[in-house]
């Protein structure tokens, strides 16, 4: 099974926080691509920051860390359309505290995460020239460090994860009708309007198939215990970033492993209890019955972290079929939507714009029914 993998940043910068010349950023981007790569420390001060940098907008960060930041409040800032930066709140600061967990709120750099960005917030966002890299930014700084990072590896999730804009461009041959190989920001409809088209598509493609072909954060999935282990909700997780067992007292963190407590097997989507793992200490130390696991206090007592998908690049059974049925739903939406005259060549009726979109609707409801009931293992 093909899992799902993040994209790669096309630069990441640590910049001193002082000066603006080549030599106040610090290029991490090769480190960051490899998790066999040299670890790279972030954040030497409070004067630092940490930039990623695409050419598409992303809306997901995922950091694999090496040694653990303890670091103070946390300023997100992303590049707007007047040039400058402005501060937003990321997702994982809007997320719902557990009161039984002293952990949550916003990721810290504190052990392997995620932080997204919600595309709604970061409205105006827009490329800006920064170290000689005109790309879409994000950069983050700490008010205060008193233990810096060690980050082995970051990845992205681009808004566009199973088409481009220039995709559909090619499939409803604009290139003869709008000048250049792809939409643009002067271009009726709009590349951000078109990337939104394309996220809707894939929202619609995961209800549909109850699959996902990009990566997907799953947070706080509350499961029973048994110690035969337990299936995941989502399908194809990849990565598990943290799995907790109530234990009458406070949530504990477990270790993974198979000579740890416990090891994800992925083609099941099974997490299983490593022959060593413990039943939690309130067997003894609380002298609960043996009965009362499940019930009460302790129904749904184990609380998964993890991120899940496929990857739409190698899954070679059915990564194209979902591309092609991504950049066919954009398109149908770019039809419905547009003024059909701003995108048909003079002399093309309605009959046959019609005709194209309803041949693509039933390849795309055909595909669809295909995915949704083919599974792989």
């Amino acid at each position: 099974m093909a899992t799902a993998t993040g994209t790669e940043f096309n630069k990441i910068f640590n910049w001193d926080g002082v000066g603006t010349s080549s030599g106040d950023y610090t290029n991490v981007t090769l480190e960051a691509q490899s998790p066999a790569g040299t670890s790279f420390t972030l954040f030497n001060s409070s004067a630092y920051y940490l930039y990623l940098g695409h050419t598409s907008k992303f809306d997901m960060a995922v950091f694999d860390i090496d040694i653990a930041g303890s670091l103070g409040a946390l300023t997100w800032e992303y590049t707007d359309g007047d040039g400058g930066w402005t501060e937003f709140v990321p997702a994982s600061a809007r997320y719902e505290i557990d009161v039984d967990d002293d952990e949550g709120g916003q990721y810290d750099f504190s052990k392997d995460g995620v932080e997204i960005f919600p595309p709604n917030i970061l409205s105006d966002w827009a490329t800006l020239t920064v170290n000689s890299a005109n790309v879409y930014w994000i950069r983050v700084t700490a008010a205060s460090v008193a233990t810096s990072p060690t980050i082995k590896r970051i990845q992205m999730r681009p808004y566009a994860a199973y088409c481009t804009t220039k995709d559909v461009y090619e499939l409803m041959q604009l290139k003869n009708i709008l000048s250049g190989t792809d939409f643009t920001s002067s271009t009726v409809p709009s590349q951000s309007t078109v990337e939104q088209y394309i996220m809707e598509a894939q929202s619609y493609i995961d209800m549909y198939t109850r699959k996902s072909w990009r990566p997907t954060y799953v947070a706080n999935e509350f499961q029973p215990f048994n110690l035969n282990g337990f299936k995941l909700d989502k399908p194809d997780p990849y990565k598990i970033l943290s799995v907790k067992i109530w234990n009458g007292a406070n949530w504990d963190t477990k270790t993974q492993g198979r000579k740890n407590d416990y090891f994800l097997v992925p083609d099941t989507g099974m997490i299983q209890f490593s022959r060593y793992f413990l039943l939690p200490a309130r067997f003894t130390s609380y002298n609960a019955p043996v009965w009362r696991w499940g019930g009460g206090e302790f129904t749904m007592p184990v609380k998964v972290t993890y991120l899940s998908g496929r990857d739409i690049n190698t899954d070679i059974r059915q990564g194209g079929v979902i591309q092609d049925v991504a950049k066919k739903l954009a398109a149908m939406e770019i039809i419905r939507s547009a003024d059909a005259g701003t995108l048909t060549v003079s002399g093309v009726d309605r009959i046959s714009m019609e005709s194209r979109l309803n041949s693509w609707k039933e390849e795309v409801n055909d595909n669809l029914d295909r995915m949704g009931a083919f599974e792989v293992f």
